[in-house]
C-alpha cells in the first residue's frame, strides 16, 4: 500500500507513513501535542513525515488553523 508523501513521491505505508493531506498531518501533530504549537515546531514535525515546501505548510496553517496573539496555532473550532 503506497502513501503520497510529497508531490509525486510515494512511500510504503508499512514504513510508518499515514495517508492524509498536509492539513490532516498538521491536525494530528497539534492533537498529539495537546497544546497549541509555534509555526516552526509544526513545520519541523510536518517535514519529518512529508516532503513538501515550507510555504505549503504555512498556507495550510493560515487557511485552516487559528493563530493566537502569542504566535501559536491551534485547531479551528
Amino acid at each position: 500500500n503506497f502513501v503520497l508523501v510529497g508531490r509525486g513521491i510515494y512511500a510504503l505505508a508499512e514504513w510508518g507513513y499515514k495517508k492524509g493531506t498536509v492539513k490532516d498531518v498538521i491536525e494530528e501533530i497539534i492533537k498529539a501535542a495537546k497544546k497549541p504549537l509555534k509555526r516552526d515546531e509544526i513545520i519541523g514535525k510536518v517535514l519529518k513525515v512529508r516532503q513538501v515546501k515550507k510555504s505549503t505548510i504555512v498556507i495550510n496553517l493560515n487557511n485552516y488553523f487559528t493563530k493566537s496573539k502569542s504566535g501559536t496555532y491551534s485547531i479551528k473550532k
